[in-house]
């Protein structure tokens, strides 16, 4: 079996103002992401109150993040 694709997604958990989780995905982040650079970028998201739910309100915290793999692979 060969490696048709590989991608990773960096997946953000994210509590609104009734503890509902509330995730976003972002594709290809960069390689070099440490728990700090994203902790920082997850708190100025919380901080700007840009996003925010229909029933929740404002995002409050992060609640979790991680990277996720995806390998395609061909049978042949």
């Amino acid at each position: 079996m060969a490696i048709k694709s590989e991608t990773k997604t960096l997946q953000l958990t994210f509590v609104d103002g009734i503890s509902k989780n509330v995730s976003y995905s972002i594709s290809n982040p960069k390689a070099d992401l440490t728990k700090a650079t994203v902790d920082t970028a997850a708190k100025a998201i919380v901080d700007s109150k840009i996003f925010a739910t229909t029933e929740g309100g404002n995002l409050t915290a992060l609640k979790s993040s991680q990277i996720v793999t995806r390998k395609v692979e061909t049978l042949e």
